[in-house]
């Protein structure tokens, strides 16, 4: 009872505090609110769940950047809380070091990312060159499976070497995390101590694109979703061999890919040229996501994409584009996190367009001028794999903006 009286209290001071800061008028920028959640805590009669899930979706309808993150609520043990992660690529997964599940003061030490459509379309091209375009489907697939295998053993070993680099430095290196206790687990002598803690990250850039190559569709239809599924099992199951070899936390990581979707693309396209459905855009689909173009509703890009998410221990996530209209539309905004919550997807955002009126301060997905009062001086704010940015032109190359640009509304709930 002593810990539910501080939570409420805990409520109560949140709610003063958005009140202050005029949260529930007009768009306010935060970099990332973060709501942790368990099954229950949405659904059951407790009134401090009830009363904090009211005050974040009143929050959140003024937000940019909505992120649900599925875990057990904070559980005390030995004075350690379990705190949830703050990015959808820093998540860690389960530590073989002794933190267990504890997720403050760790991090992703170093990623690499594996291009798989590159990787296929090499396969592609050696079978009918030796075989002619009468192929079988299962041996390219074959073939390409022991391909994929082979740069997943390199890619643990270019991680073993970068993170033994990282290992030789001294804490001067980054002396505010050192010296303020930032990284958990440091012994005040060899960084290592606290880094073995952290993650190495095996990720993957475009899978629906490597799907299109390997058997002529995607992961929204059901053959795709199979051999997806074949795919990111290999991830996993490496990256766990891995763990238990080394000692060190070996992850599947869905790469954000922010440059890399164009440069691995113009690269492609410099190789290989225009081929519908695989590089006739600018950039490659980021991991396991439904390509962005795609119409469906919100709970069918949940119901796919929640079937991968499982196969990743070291950052993932999954998102949802809405119309600005749902701020006035909290129930549908509950409906929408509750089924990404059932389907065990462990990070969830909502994306939704928030343009500003910089004259009269009117919030919408404002086009040319301001309905209210005629003013085309608008602010306008997108959120683009995890980041926010007043303009995305500006902010991201080419490729990424006509991701962002052929993104569809998953709007029908």
């Amino acid at each position: 009872m002593r810990e539910i009286k501080k939570i409420k209290e805990k409520v109560d001071e949140l709610e003063n505090v958005l009140k202050d800061r005029d949260l529930f008028k007009g768009m306010v920028i935060q970099k990332e609110l973060l709501y942790m959640i368990d099954k229950l805590s949405i659904k059951n009669e407790d009134e401090v769940d009830e009363n904090l899930f009211l005050l974040w979706k009143r929050g959140v309808s003024r937000q940019v950047n909505y992120i649900y993150d599925r875990n057990p609520k904070y559980i005390f043990v030995k004075d350690i809380t379990y705190f949830s992660t703050m990015g959808c690529r820093t998540a860690n997964g389960w530590d073989i070091n002794g933190f267990e599940q504890l997720k403050d003061g760790r991090g992703n030490i170093c990623p690499v990312t594996i291009i798989m459509p590159t990787l296929a379309i090499e396969t592609k091209e050696k079978i009918i060159n030796d075989l002619g375009v009468n192929y079988d489907e299962k041996y390219l697939i074959g073939n390409f499976i022991k391909l994929l295998d082979k740069k997943i053993h390199e890619a643990k070993d270019m991680l073993l070497e970068r993170f033994e680099w990282i290992c030789s430095q001294s804490a001067d290196s980054a002396k505010f995390m050192y010296e303020n206790g930032v990284m958990e687990g440091y012994d005040g002598k060899d960084i290592r101590s606290a880094l073995k803690h952290g993650t190495l990250a095996i990720g993957q850039l475009g899978l629906a694109e490597t799907l299109q190559i390997l058997i002529k569709c995607d992961h929204t239809t059901e053959k795709g979703m199979e051999l997806a599924k074949q795919i990111e099992q290999l991830f996993k199951d490496r990256c766990n061999e891995f763990k238990k070899q080394y000692k060190l936390n070996f992850g599947v990581y869905y790469t954000p890919a922010e440059n890399l979707c164009f440069t691995a693309m113009k690269k492609f396209q410099e190789n290989y040229g225009e081929i519908p459905n695989i590089s006739d855009k600018k950039y490659f689909t980021n991991s396991i996501h439904v390509p962005v173009w795609i119409n469906m509703t919100p709970t069918q890009k949940i119901d796919i994409e929640s079937q991968l998410t499982g196969y990743s221990s070291a950052g993932c996530i999954t998102y949802v584009e809405l119309e600005g209209s749902v701020k006035n539309n909290l129930d549908a905004l509950e409906s929408i996190v509750n089924y990404a919550m059932d389907k065990d997807v462990p990070y969830f955002a909502i994306n939704v367009p928030n343009d500003m009126c910089t004259n009269c301060g009117y919030c919408d997905d404002i086009n040319m001028e301001c309905p209210m009062c005629g003013c085309n001086e608008i602010r306008r704010l997108r959120r683009v794999t995890g980041y926010l940015t007043g303009d995305y032109k500006s902010a991201f190359n080419s490729g990424k903006q006509q991701e962002v640009e052929m993104r569809v509304k998953h709007q029908k709930f």
